[in-house]
């Protein structure tokens, strides 16, 4: 949505100093109505974020509302552009620039929400991690790690969701290296937990 909003946008702010033909104006009014049923579609998930998470509710609704008012008065203007009513073409252009900037207050309320979920999640497997250091037999350690893996599983969810929304390619080349320490250490504490307690008597020897 992101992209398809600043590509339509950028064809409103273009068209703002200039005489448009029937034609340009049919397609200004086409773009208008496809833009707000963009933002429609997108403060749809914005609200249900909202909805899951209290503490950015009351911003994220405001942030949506205004995102949506800004849409509904784009596909207005573009309507007035293409009767030939529209006596203030810079009003499109404000109207694009509110929408603009909720649609960025929704965008950094969503990535609030991501990063907290990213924390929580790497908080769990650190916590699963410490159990399994205090297991003291195979069957306390098969109920550890099946944990422990339930939980990876969800912080490599995440955390792969973030690398592809990276923009940047060198965090995203970080975040690619870090997924994958963080799976070879898995397999490596997996293959050595299980030697260790299978064949105790050799845990002196290694030491």
């Amino acid at each position: 949505m992101e992209l398809l909003t600043e590509r339509q946008i950028s064809t409103l702010v273009s068209h703002r100093e200039k005489a448009l033909c029937q034609k340009s104006m049919r397609a200004v009014a086409r773009v208008g109505q496809a833009v707000n049923l963009a933002v429609e579609r997108f403060v749809t998930v914005g609200e249900t974020i909202a909805d899951n998470n209290p503490e950015i509710k009351n911003e994220m609704y405001q942030a949506c509302k205004e995102a949506r008012a800004a849409g509904a008065a784009i596909e207005k203007l573009c309507e007035a552009a293409l009767e030939d009513s529209l006596t203030d073409r810079s009003s499109v252009v404000r109207a694009a620039r509110c929408l603009l900037s909720s649609v960025t207050r929704v965008l950094l309320l969503a990535d609030i929400v991501v990063v907290k979920q990213l924390l929580l999640a790497k908080d769990k497997v650190a916590r699963s991690l410490g159990r399994l250091e205090s297991v003291s037999n195979f069957t306390e350690f098969v109920k550890a790690f099946s944990q422990f893996g339930a939980e990876m599983v969800e912080l490599a969810h995440l955390t792969g969701d973030r690398q592809n929304d990276m923009k940047d390619e060198r965090r995203r080349a970080q975040m690619a290296a870090a997924r994958q320490v963080l799976e070879r250490s898995t397999m490596l504490l997996l293959t050595s937990s299980k030697t260790c307690l299978r064949h105790p008597d050799r845990q002196n020897d290694m030491k």
